[in-house]
């Protein structure tokens, strides 16, 4: 995809495109998901021919899109790859509002539009000045107002503030590695990223998660009415502690 793109080719790279969701619908081995798929791609040729017309979104997008989604897929992990499926869906659907409602200027949410789009975007490096000419279709400084206005911060601290949110789901819901999820929410300096969730989660992404595994280990003994004992039922009864950790197989 990035070679048809260097050269321009955009029929052999919406082709590459189409190999690639072939691919990974196949994989996934559904009955009849396949059959629905093409119902659904054939269906959404012109919106595809559209968007490369108008540049909107660029190709850079879709293949950082496509990349985060393979990426995630051969990680192993089911969760964290049908929540990558989920958002690129999510933001397919997305364009086509956008599509729909951007020759209206009436309809248009600079905010609503700036927000979805970060939602879908945690992983991509995401400026305000860009965010607001490309997709909000407004000033810097107007769509900066209407987070303070709307959120009570800024764009920077919005964006801080959901990815370390979704930071924080993925902890607890995947295996994926720390590293791997600080990447996944538009994280490139490790370091960094484990000093913004301290400071918004009261501790460092590997305790919280450890902390989190071991609360879902003990509600689930609840629900099977088996509570998960304590350390202070192992010193009566001299038998060493099972690790949530170890059967929730969520690694650090």
């Amino acid at each position: 995809m990035r070679r048809f793109v260097r050269r321009r080719d955009y029929p052999a790279f919406r082709a590459a495109d189409e190999e690639l969701h072939i691919t990974v619908v196949s994989a996934a081995d559904v009955p009849h998901l396949l059959e629905v798929w093409r119902v659904v791609w054939t269906g959404l040729q012109g919106f595809h021919r559209k968007g490369f017309d108008e540049c909107f979104p660029d190709t850079r997008i879709l293949i950082e899109e496509h990349e985060h989604l393979v990426d995630t897929i051969v990680l192993g992990d089911p969760v964290a790859a049908e929540d990558a499926a989920r958002s690129h869906v999510e933001a397919v659907w997305f364009r086509l509002a956008e599509q729909q409602h951007q020759a209206d200027a009436v309809k248009v949410d600079p905010l609503q539009r700036a927000a979805s789009h970060l939602a879908f975007r945690l992983h991509c490096r995401l400026r305000l000045s860009e965010v607001a000419a490309k997709v909000a279709f407004t000033s810097a400084g107007n769509l900066s107002r209407l987070f303070r206005l709307r959120y009570g911060m800024n764009f920077r601290a919005y964006l801080q503030k959901i990815r370390l949110e979704k930071a924080a789901e993925l902890l607890a819901s995947t295996r994926l590695p720390v590293g791997t999820i600080a990447r996944r929410v538009g994280y490139r300096d490790f370091s960094r990223f484990g000093q913004h969730f301290k400071r918004m989660h009261g501790m460092e992404p590997r305790r919280w998660r450890a902390l989190e595994v071991a609360k879902a280990g003990r509600q689930y003994g609840h629900q099977l009415g088996r509570p998960t004992p304590t350390v202070s039922d192992h010193r009566k009864t001299g038998k060493k502690p099972v690790r949530a950790a170890k059967h929730s197989g969520v690694s650090n």
